[in-house]
């Protein structure tokens, strides 16, 4: 720890003169770890220091991408289950909400801000499509008119119009 703080006061030190501060306070503890401290275990610890602040930086990177991903892909439970009367909330320009479609059969989906906008999810066995589905709302339209998915299958809509709009269920 000592060594790490005198190396951290001889670059603030080194900064300092280098800025043109003639300071002598600066020179005399620059001159002071140097005399303590080898050359060899200066350039030691600044490189002990470099690969923590390089794995300091790994691990709050890969942490930040971990949330992103969880805030981005809702967890199955979360997913509410499409069935008549159900309704997302208004959604504003890239904002998405989820469905999962369970039960087989055919499901009318409308904009309720914009009745006129309207799209068919069918539910059947053996379907292409399945998993999860990503679909767009631009220039007041669903991205599909009618698609086809197996039952399990989670369909996630994402607002690209700078109108707010919803995914309701009639």
């Amino acid at each position: 720890m000592n060594k790490k703080l005198g190396l951290l006061l001889a670059g603030g030190a080194l900064i300092l003169s280098a800025c043109g501060n003639d300071g002598n306070q600066a020179s005399e503890e620059q001159n002071d770890v140097a005399e303590e401290t080898p050359v060899a275990e200066q350039e030691e610890n600044t490189e002990e220091a470099a690969n923590e602040e390089d794995t300091d930086a790994v691990e709050e990177t890969e942490e930040a991408e971990e949330e992103k991903a969880e805030e981005e892909a809702p967890a199955a439970t979360d997913v509410p289950e499409a069935m008549s009367g159900e309704a997302s909330e208004l959604l504003s320009e890239g904002d998405s909400t989820s469905f999962v479609f369970n039960q087989t059969g055919e499901f009318s989906i409308f904009c309720e801000p914009h009745p006129v906008m309207k799209m068919t999810v069918i539910v059947e066995e053996g379907a292409e499509n399945s998993g999860e589905v990503a679909l767009d709302i631009a220039d007041y339209e669903f991205s599909e008119e009618t698609i086809t998915v197996a039952p399990g299958t989670t369909i996630t809509w994402t607002n690209q119009d700078l109108a707010q709009h919803n995914v309701a269920f009639e």
